[in-house]
């Protein structure tokens, strides 16, 4: 068995890596994009009235070659 953690794009933070890693992670799983955009929290879960599938703002481009390779950069 392999653990991993699942992160939404608020939840990229050094310290969650930090707590993966101490956890003996050794996969991640990142939502970047945003379908909870302009919504709420319960318990650091995004929730809203809006129908799922927004996939966040075009002038914030997710899936560039640089912005990948920075996020793993990020998570190692």
């Amino acid at each position: 068995m392999k653990l991993g953690f699942g992160l939404y794009r608020h939840q990229l933070t050094t310290e969650n890596f930090r707590f993966a890693r101490q956890c003996g992670a050794e996969w991640l799983v990142v939502h970047l994009v945003d379908y909870f955009r302009g919504r709420g929290s319960i318990d650091n879960q995004p929730v809203g009235d809006d129908a799922w599938g927004w996939a966040g703002d075009p002038h914030d481009p997710i899936w560039s070659e640089e912005s990948l390779a920075q996020l793993q950069e990020q998570a190692e």
